[in-house]
């Protein structure tokens, strides 16, 4: 064989990591950065101390370096050495913080790969509302710019999820607001497209917030929920509002239909529950979360920004097909 016969050599292909930066500790430092995803392949917050080691003995103390970094400065960081360059990409939330950090090592002469598409939400417990970091909406929603907003309430967000496969678990970390989690979950877009996401999640009991990270997976395909998808579609049938609620935090995070005036401002707003009403809905969810019985009915009073209180009627109910959530109807009382 002539050296003009000979194959070029096969290079080895280095992926982009994502590295989330999401825990915090008592004092509000960043914990330990751990690794989610490497290229196409989820990770259960794996350590840092070998990722690429195959590479260079100092890849992992590099990248760990140039994670750091990208917390500390919220701007990109390189680094170069013989035989190794490191790059980090902050992906940063609303309030500026870095939720986590994207990062490729490889060789001087490879080639870098297309970077996946990430972005950041945070999720406040006081208020119950989402924070969407920059380019969260166009990734999730494929939102045109005029339209992204920063603020939403969870029926804004989870109102487009197709599929959660980790629904239980997560309503469960943020009814205690402690611990993590990671899943998959598709989203339909405004353009009627779904795709599919791994969102990563951690709760922080300290400022009693849920930090987030959604990773594109750009060739998962969709894998509906089907008795979500059936009991959303038998829950439309009604002309009252219906509703999921996580009833372990007693989170209403969609409305399947929106609830008939003057309570239609409840699908895009939250409103303000009277408080002698709010403890007896905490304790219908929590009664039900522990042993599902039969429906709840219930006297509610609530208000919008400008309004007086709006008397509301509710039936709260277990669903059966979703351990640990249920659904509630809504009218007005009057």
């Amino acid at each position: 064989m002539t050296d003009g016969d000979r194959p070029e050599p096969v290079l080895p292909h280095y992926d982009w990591l994502l590295i989330e930066t999401l825990g915090r500790d008592a004092a509000g430092r960043c914990a330990v950065p751990t690794l989610v995803a490497d290229g196409d392949t989820v990770k259960e917050w794996a350590s840092l101390l070998r990722v690429r080691r195959e590479l260079h003995p100092a890849a992992p103390q590099r990248i760990a370096e140039v994670v750091q970094g990208c917390v500390d400065t919220g701007a990109a960081v390189d680094h170069h050495e013989e035989g190794l360059v490191v790059v980090g990409v902050p992906v940063r939330c609303a309030f500026d913080e870095v939720h986590g950090v994207q990062v490729w090592a490889g060789p001087a002469d490879a080639r870098t790969p297309q970077r996946p598409r990430v972005a950041a939400w945070d999720w406040q417990a006081d208020t119950e509302l989402a924070h969407h970091g920059p380019g969260l909406e166009e990734l999730v929603f494929a939102r045109a710019p005029e339209d992204v907003r920063v603020i939403r309430t969870p029926p804004e967000a989870f109102g487009r999820m197709v599929r959660f496969e980790g629904r239980v678990e997560y309503f469960e970390m943020t009814g205690a607001l402690d611990g993590r989690h990671q899943s998959a979950v598709d989203m339909i877009g405004d353009d009627d497209i779904v795709r599919g996401f791994q969102m990563v999640t951690t709760a922080d009991p300290v400022a009693r917030r849920i930090r987030a990270v959604m990773r594109e997976c750009a060739d998962a395909p969709a894998q509906p929920d089907v008795d979500m998808a059936m009991l959303r579609a038998v829950s439309r049938r009604t002309d009252d509002g219906i509703g999921f609620v996580g009833l372990a935090s007693a989170l209403i995070y969609e409305w399947t239909r929106t609830p008939a005036p003057p309570l239609d401002r409840w699908a895009v707003e939250r409103p303000s529950v009277h408080p002698d009403d709010l403890a007896g809905f905490r304790t219908a969810c929590a009664e039900l979360a522990e042993k599902p019985g039969d429906a709840r009915l219930l006297r509610l009073r609530v208000r919008f920004a400008g309004t007086d209180w709006i008397a509301v009627r509710a039936e709260l109910s277990p669903v059966q097909a979703a351990s640990g959530h249920g659904l509630i109807r809504v009218w007005p009382a009057d």
